[in-house]
């Protein structure tokens, strides 16, 4: 007690806690340590004002206030990586079969590689459909609307015509969702609110700006962005090339997002690959051990006086 009244002394806080927003950023499954870092919060007993998720980030944004626990959410991860759902997903092969020793999930990593290859030469619209991504989010989310949950909430995506960051905060929680993780030539674009939207991590891979719409309180982000690693520029070969020359746009975006965070958990998951949802354990795991890392920090602002707005919420 005596250090929360030092700290209301130095800092200036309210009596009653506020509370922080939280912008849970996408990365796959490097996201599933959202979960571990969900977890800390809860037992550090920080209330959670807001959550903006992109891509993975909506995903267990959304499953956790539906669930009410990182627990809970955990536990129907594991459930849904029993169902054949990922097995149901289409694949058009270029090989022979690979082994069933495999994992299921990888396995439908490699078949959607393959499959991307071929959707481009047959001129596809896509590789996976919206009945077919709507399908596992089923499992994962309820059918309620986003104004009914009991926590604010906005999935965040791009707009296709515009490149705009769109936060979604009204409507059916799964089609928001769903239109937050829609991958450019993976999924199609979705038609919502009358703009046509896909996955909000090309523009907004940490959603800072759009959870602090949620709340007054201040923002703490979680990012799982893939890891920075050094190349051989004299070896490097064309396509390597543009892919690190995009990535290095994604990641000063990325960094300039942070920036504006009041907290930023960067759980060490970068060398994770997106498709590796089996780790569950380790990325929560690492999820867990960021947050513990800076916990007393965020629950001194949990503690602090709620800003006031600058501007009116969007709608």
């Amino acid at each position: 007690m005596r250090f929360l009244r030092s700290l209301r002394s130095l800092f200036g806080f309210s009596a009653k806690p506020g509370g922080v927003a939280l912008a849970l950023g996408g990365g796959g499954a490097r996201g599933l340590a959202h979960i571990g870092a969900l977890e800390v919060l809860e037992d550090g007993g920080i209330p959670i004002a807001g959550i903006a998720g992109t891509s993975a980030g909506a995903i267990i944004g959304a499953m956790w206030i539906t669930l009410g626990s990182a627990a809970a959410v955990a536990r129907r991860w594991r459930e849904f990586l029993g169902t054949d759902t990922l097995k149901a997903l289409p694949d058009v092969r270029l090989t022979p079969a690979m082994s069933t020793r495999d994992n299921p999930l990888l396995l439908f990593a490699r078949r959607m590689r393959r499959s991307a290859l071929v959707a481009l030469a047959l001129d596809r619209t896509s590789v996976i459909t919206h009945a077919e991504l709507e399908k596992g989010l089923s499992f994962l989310l309820p059918d309620v609307t986003i104004e009914s949950l009991r926590v604010k909430f906005a999935a965040v995506a791009t707009d296709f015509e515009t490149g705009e960051p769109v936060a979604l905060r009204h409507g059916p929680l799964r089609a928001a969702v769903a239109a937050s993780c829609a991958i450019p030539a993976v999924v199609p674009p979705y038609s919502f609110g009358g703009r046509h939207l896909t996955d909000g991590g090309t523009v907004a891979d940490v959603p800072v700006a759009q959870a602090r719409t949620l709340s007054r309180c201040p923002v703490v982000a979680v990012s799982v962005g893939e890891a920075w690693r050094p190349q051989d520029a004299a070896g490097i070969t064309l396509a390597q090339a543009m892919m690190r020359a995009s990535n290095m746009t994604h990641k000063a975006l990325r960094d300039a997002q942070l920036a504006s965070a009041d907290l930023v958990i960067a759980p060490d998951v970068g060398a994770l690959h997106w498709s590796e949802f089996t780790r569950l354990d380790e990325a929560a795991a690492a999820g867990r051990a960021a947050a513990e890392s800076v916990i007393r920090r965020a629950q001194a602002l949990a503690l602090c006086r709620p800003r006031q707005r600058q501007a009116e919420e969007p709608q």
